[in-house]
């Protein structure tokens, strides 16, 4: 199994809580020493830029990720997802990540281009308008094709943390791990299914606290499951990974959409009992467990100038 890592939202969205103690350069360290220690070398970062703007000794993060030897890709601006914009705004986001970050993806092997939350859009011919403003600047489509919804963990680990709760933290680490690994397993036996043979996963972990706390033994899972970990050029060389999923309003990864597309899924390794738990787990009585990923999405749709109206998260 050909697993090539990469890193989404080195600078969390406006408005994401943090533990004390947690900073985006703490997150860093973490995720610098696993990818060390297990000899990933070249990995890509996909981070939107807008934190950059509100402050720019941000771009720290930034010049610490590219001097370890790893790459950066652009992944817009405000983080906005294509259904919530019109085609030429998406287009003016990217641009607009461009100023902060334009420097560093030239530079990188290969310049690529990850949709915010890996979704083109519910509609071919809105995508149509990005494509091809991609095509024209040498961007390369970096799809997802192996996640595990860890932003789920944001808000209760944080909470957790917080509160001094260590029965949740503890319970939030260890349901954090195995959905990761559970979610490679899964993604792994869909492809077999739909390809007959193996094609490298393109896996996604967010720069969050929990992530901090995690990733190393993550990895490290990984390795004993047989992991092979390889480039994101690698990777990319499948033309499965190059070619494009269908539109979907729906909140799905590249495999998801293409799994669909045939009548097919990738199973949940976690129950709805389970995923309720981590949701609420160290939630005040009356707090909604949704409240902080939806005013984040607001801010992203608000700040490159749309508005969403129809949003699920399942």
């Amino acid at each position: 199994m050909e697993i090539a890592i990469t890193v989404d939202e080195l600078l969390l969205w406006d408005g994401t809580p943090m533990p004390s103690g947690y900073t985006p350069h703490s997150v860093m360290d973490s995720l610098l020493g696993a990818l060390s220690e297990h000899d990933v070398a070249g990995a890509y970062g996909f981070a939107h830029t807008a934190p950059i703007e509100d402050d720019p000794a941000n771009r720290d993060i930034l010049d610490r990720w590219v001097d370890a030897g790893h790459h950066l890709g652009n992944h817009t601006h405000c983080h906005a997802c294509l259904n919530w914009v019109t085609g030429q705004q998406y287009v003016d986001d990217i641009k607009r990540s461009e100023e902060y970050v334009g420097g560093y993806v030239e530079k990188a092997p290969t310049k690529y281009f990850r949709y915010a939350m890996d979704m083109s859009g519910e509609s071919e011919c809105k995508r149509g308008v990005v494509e091809d403003h991609l095509r024209a600047e040498g961007y390369v489509n970096a799809p997802i094709t192996a996640w595990f919804g860890d932003f789920a963990w944001i808000a209760p680990y944080c909470r957790a943390l917080k509160s001094g709760d260590r029965d949740a933290a503890r319970m939030l680490r260890e349901s954090y791990i195995g959905a990761a690994v559970g979610q490679l397993v899964a993604a792994h036996e869909t492809e077999r299914r739909l390809y007959r043979s193996d094609v490298p996963l393109i896996w996604l972990i967010h720069g969050t606290a929990i992530a901090q706390d995690c990733v190393g033994e993550i990895l490290g899972r990984f390795a004993e499951l047989g992991a092979e970990f390889v480039s994101l050029e690698q990777a990319m060389a499948s033309p499965v990974n190059r070619v494009m999923s269908p539109v979907s309003p729906l909140f799905r990864n590249h495999l998801q959409r293409l799994a669909a597309a045939v009548g097919d899924e990738i199973p949940a390794t976690a129950t709805p009992e389970q995923m309720a738990q981590i949701l609420t787990a160290a939630l005040p009585d009356g707090d909604d467990p949704f409240g902080v990923y939806d005013d984040l999405i607001h801010r992203m749709a608000a700040r490159a100038g749309g508005t969403i109206e129809h949003w699920s998260w399942a």
